[in-house]
């Protein structure tokens, strides 16, 4: 008997046990006919906030929205950011009026401490302790995660993402009420003009519902992706592919020769993987300075692979992936 497919992420796993849940809250917004600006957003953010360990929440369209309108607010005039992240990264921050350097990362991936850094959380992974008190984290992939005090942290609602809406979504939180005022203004929320700089970038109404109801269900889930994460641990770890440092396993990434051959190999056994990213951004035609080599940049964009992990997945599936993988390593590739 063929085996069933093993997705890379399968959405409705976990949004099938909450979907009465869900259903009832955007219910609320059509009974009301309040699409922006309304109650549940402002509810999200008090709670978004809260669970963060922050002041002020301001959400917005996007994770590149909330990059552009932290970098604006915070009135950023430079940023490094590690070769290895998403382009978006650089764009958010660049038309923040930013002007964007790319810098190398170390053997463990990690962006070098330096002046003007906003660190990026990348997969899931926390900050090094070696890293610099920064003013602005890209915290797209570490929900669960608490900023130090004093520094903002951009985040993506995407649907993939640990908080993932039905649909595009950011925030920025901070303790900095003058910050957070600034950014409601960049914001655009009403017809008004309050800022010369001024975007339209705000969340509606549904997207904030969808996620009061999932945050009840984030602990829950951060915890069912540690274990998931643990159990690929025990299984890839001595072959040397698992990365070092604690991650709250937004994304399970391992580092392997031949990066593509596995990737293949698992899709010919109907495993989805996938690479975040192929290429370092000194590679692209960004809005970025990239001077000097990229020595470190270039060995982890290839040899990066991103294995299943999200809420819902089966121990009987993670036993397959490692599986395969041991097979793939052991040089052995059928059954």
């Amino acid at each position: 008997m063929t085996a069933s497919p093993i997705p890379f992420c399968d959405l409705q796993r976990a949004n099938a046990p909450i979907r009465k849940e869900l259903d009832r809250a955007i219910g609320r917004c059509m009974d009301r006919s309040t699409y922006l600006r309304g109650p549940e957003t402002a509810a999200f953010e008090e709670e978004w906030a809260d669970y963060c360990g922050q002041a002020h929440a301001v959400c917005c369209n996007s994770g590149t929205d909330a990059l552009t309108i932290a970098a604006s607010a915070a009135g950023l005039t430079a940023a490094v950011i590690p070769a290895t992240t998403l382009p978006l990264t650089g764009i958010g921050l660049h038309r923040g009026g930013a002007a964007v350097r790319l810098a190398d990362v170390d053997d463990d991936g990690h962006l070098t401490p330096e002046p003007d850094a906003v660190p990026v959380l990348l997969y899931g992974r926390l900050p090094s302790a070696l890293s610099a008190p920064a003013v602005l984290h890209d915290a797209a992939h570490a929900h669960g995660w608490r900023p130090p005090p004093g520094a903002a942290a951009a985040w993506s609602f995407y649907p993939t993402k640990t908080l993932g809406a039905l649909g595009d979504a950011g925030a920025v939180t901070t303790d900095d009420a003058a910050l957070a005022d600034a950014m409601r203004d960049l914001c655009g929320r009403d017809d008004r003009l309050r800022s010369r700089r001024q975007i339209t970038s705000r969340i509606d109404e549904v997207q904030a519902a969808v996620l009061r109801v999932k945050l009840r269900h984030l602990d829950d889930w951060l915890t069912e992706r540690r274990a998931i994460g643990d159990h690929y641990r025990a299984r890839l770890h001595p072959l040397g592919l698992t990365l070092p440092g604690p991650s709250l396993d937004h994304l399970l990434v391992i580092r392997v020769a031949s990066r593509d051959d596995l990737a293949a190999t698992l899709a010919q056994r109907g495993i989805e993987a996938k690479v975040h990213w192929p290429l370092p951004l000194h590679r692209l035609d960004g809005p970025w300075q990239a001077t000097g080599s990229f020595p470190h940049a270039e060995a982890w964009c290839s040899s990066v692979l991103s294995l299943p992990c999200f809420p819902g997945l089966r121990e009987r599936e993670v036993e397959r992936v490692c599986d395969a993988v041991e097979r793939w390593f052991a040089g052995t590739t059928v059954d």
